[in-house]
């Protein structure tokens, strides 16, 4: 369960109405934030807001919380952040967003904090939105009208998640910031935006960051916010406390506040032209697959998966029958006849299908669980090694003279077998490795300091990495090469992926037989692994030493 905390508290400059009450095709603002979080099982939604405005947000059947300022409104976010018993969306009440846009905050955000957020580069001195910088998916600076950011390169969309165990940092944030908000002159206004290694050509050339890169009319968000903006201040508070705050955002998803008539109109027809199932599909496919998962798998499986969650199949369900195809293509192979060879290629193609289908299904559903990822990685090993042993199988059953004939080769499946298995043993242990190391922690910065000189700064565009010596050129070259296109599928393919070891046994087994099919195995596995393994020995020494953990 989640708690959320509306801040409708931002009022239309001209009529000085609240910006929630805007209008759209399905009433209100608030009415349809509202209805969105209720929908996603938020049971516990409370609206924070002025006096005058509160009758009006009672009629919607949720909990008012009046407040007259920005101190109170930051002390009764601290009083509710300190009572939570559960993770918490702060969020403006004139926001206009996708439903997905929530859903993947509330499910599918693990990190201490997430804030919406858009990857631009603001452009001039003034930025539309509360700018921010991001790096590695972290929120490194983040700014208002009283912090500064340093070359920021995004924008806050006005949604803040908070996990259970950062609700009491929440409170210590907000209670800090209401006693800035009470003090004269706790908070000065600051020119929001500060340039060190952004060139003005660069900026200048950037032409209009928001429209080009969100696809949305310059209308929306043109206005610049200058009421209360408790949200972004929280954010700031979360970054200068030292949590990890990353950001969540998508170019084709509308997250967005608005704060006239006008722009609630022009939002309303972006959130239309979007289709948002299409968006979820394309986002349960992973983004960094191998070269034959990419192309002749998930160009389809996405909708497999999508069948298969209309019909309330499970990502474990779909991984057994994958397993089970598997087991099919075994059979099939061990046969020794060519049409065995044929259907239980065929069979083990259909099998790695629905091995990215599950994962598919998993993210399309947000059906996440522990034993749904042991029981893929387990499965995947046991559909390998299955193969292996209906193809040795069929192999020494086949006629002696025919195609198919390639005598006993079990000791080639065992080669296969040991090769894989050490491989994956490399490969857990690596990934071990990396997942111990925790990033840099953040200084922590007083909330009442205007610049954020202290934050992790950026440095300038570098031609070479620092060091030298040919592991630093290695690590270089395998950077540089990842921007063009055929050297990146390269890399891909040539670590040998599952999908490209599935191929490969598939095509081999239908056209010869099961030596050849060993051999190539071997082959090329020997030369992924060579090609993974110095490649991560020359990568970790570029690395600082660190003292071991278990010393």
């Amino acid at each position: 369960m989640t708690l959320a905390l509306v801040v409708a508290t931002e009022t239309v400059a001209s009529v000085s109405s609240p910006t929630a009450g805007l209008a759209l095709r399905s009433g209100s603002v608030v009415g349809r934030l509202l209805d969105q979080l209720k929908s996603l099982d938020v049971g516990d939604r409370r609206v924070l807001t002025r006096p005058e405005n509160a009758a009006e947000l009672r009629e919607l059947g949720c909990t008012v919380i009046e407040s007259k300022g920005l101190a109170e409104d930051l002390r009764e976010i601290a009083r509710v952040a300190r009572e939570a018993t559960e993770p918490m969306l702060v969020v403006h009440g004139d926001v206009v967003a996708h439903r997905e846009v929530f859903l993947r905050l509330v499910f599918n955000s693990k990190a201490p904090a997430s804030a919406a957020a858009t990857r631009v580069r603001p452009v001039g001195d003034e930025p539309r939105r509360p700018a921010m910088r991001i790096r590695r998916g972290r929120i490194v600076s983040s700014g208002t009208r009283f912090h500064q950011v340093t070359d920021p390169n995004g924008l806050f969309r006005g949604v803040l998640r908070v996990s259970e165990e950062q609700t009491e940092t929440l409170a210590s944030v907000a209670d800090q910031l209401a006693e800035l908000a009470d003090v004269p002159g706790g908070l000065t206004e600051i020119s929001p935006v500060r340039i060190l290694w952004q060139t003005q050509d660069e900026l200048e050339n950037h032409g209009d960051a928001e429209a080009e890169n969100t696809g949305l009319s310059p209308l929306i968000g043109s206005t610049p916010i200058t009421g209360d903006d408790a949200p972004a201040l929280l954010v700031v508070g979360m970054v200068r406390a030292g949590v990890k705050v990353t950001a969540r955002g998508s170019r084709e998803l509308v997250c967005e506040r608005v704060l006239d008539q006008e722009q609630a109109d022009a939002l309303q027809q972006a959130v239309d032209a979007v289709d948002e199932d299409r968006v979820r599909l394309s986002a349960a496919v992973k983004n960094n697959d191998g070269f034959f998962t990419t192309y002749a798998v998930s160009t389809y499986s996405r909708y497999i998966a999508r069948w298969c969650a209309k019909r309330g199949w499970t990502p474990n369900g779909v991984t057994a029958i994958s397993m089970g195809i598997s087991v099919v293509a075994a059979a099939w192979f061990a046969t020794g006849h060519r049409w065995g060879m044929l259907l239980g290629a065929v069979c083990l193609y259909f099998a790695f299908v629905f091995d990215c289908v599950d994962g598919q299904l998993a993210r399309y559903s947000r059906q996440f669980s522990t034993l749904g990822a042991w029981l893929d990685a387990t499965f995947d090993r046991a559909k390998e090694y299955t193969v292996f042993a209906g193809l040795a199988v069929g192999s020494t059953a086949a006629a002696v003279g025919s195609s198919v004939h390639g005598g006993d080769v079990w000791y080639l499946a065992v080669a296969a077998l040991t090769l894989q298995t050490c491989r994956h043993m490399v490969d857990f242990a690596f990934g071990a490795s990396k997942r111990r190391k925790t990033p840099d922690p953040l200084p922590i910065v007083p909330l009442a300091m205007p610049e954020d000189t202290m934050l992790d700064e950026p440095e300038p565009a570098k031609s070479r990495p620092k060091g030298g010596g040919l592991s630093h050129l290695a690590v270089w070259l395998s950077a540089r090469s990842e921007k063009i296109r055929i050297f990146h599928w390269f890399k891909k393919i040539i670590v040998l992926p599952i999908g490209e070891r599935f191929a490969l046994i598939s095509l081999t087994a239908a056209i010869f037989n099961a030596k050849v099919t060993f051999i190539a195995l071997l082959t090329w596995g020997v030369i992924a692994a060579s090609y993974t393994i110095g490649g991560r020995f020359l990568r970790s020494l570029t690395q600082p030493r660190a003292a071991r953990l278990d010393a």
